[in-house]
């Protein structure tokens, strides 16, 4: 091959490479979109719960969620799950409800969990390789996010929640509060 090619087939291979890195053509299609901030549209979050059943998060009129991201070998989530599971049911039925992920954990391990902290209650989807944490911007656990009727996550919140983090929160941005955009 004489100079001449060579020049060529480098020029054509620069080219190549520059136009797949400017249009995106070496990103993996396993990393998953940039999660959302405060403020921007929740994730979707569909999969199966710890139960079996199938699970699509689906923003309700009238209603705020609190996701939760835990895990069974999580030490602190030890304490805030049982503090969501009584959410929860407190709240059941009056404008909020509670999604939890499970991550990084089996079914087997999540149910034994919530049996042995007592939120048998709990909706917990599954969440084995992270994925879902992952997308809806966790970086550990214990992580919560609050998300309005619309689909608007309003809250994000690293580490254990309370009872008056979780309260403020509903007072906050529930529709039937009627505070909603009140700064804190």
């Amino acid at each position: 091959m004489t100079w001449r090619s060579w020049a060529a087939v480098l020029a054509i291979a620069v080219v190549t490479l520059t136009i797949s890195v400017l249009t995106g053509g070496f990103r993996s299609r396993d990393v998953p979109a940039p999660a959302p901030t405060v403020g921007e549209r929740a994730p979707a979050l569909v999969g199966t719960t710890v139960t079996g059943d199938r699970f699509r998060l689906q923003p309700r009129p009238g209603t705020l969620t609190v996701v939760n991201v835990w895990a069974s070998w999580c030490g602190p989530c030890r304490d805030e799950v049982p503090l969501l599971d009584h959410f929860a049911q407190e709240w059941r039925g009056r404008g909020v409800r509670v999604v939890t992920v499970n991550t990084r954990d089996g079914p087997v391990a999540a149910r034994s969990f919530l049996s042995q902290v007592g939120a048998r209650d709990l909706l917990a989807v599954s969440d084995p390789d992270g994925r879902i944490a992952v997308a809806w911007g966790a970086t550990g656990v214990p992580e919560t996010f609050v998300v309005d009727q619309d689909g608007t996550v309003r809250a994000h919140q690293i580490g254990v929640v309370t009872s008056a983090w979780l309260e403020e929160q509903v007072a906050r941005w529930s529709p039937a509060t009627s505070r909603k955009g009140a700064s804190t």
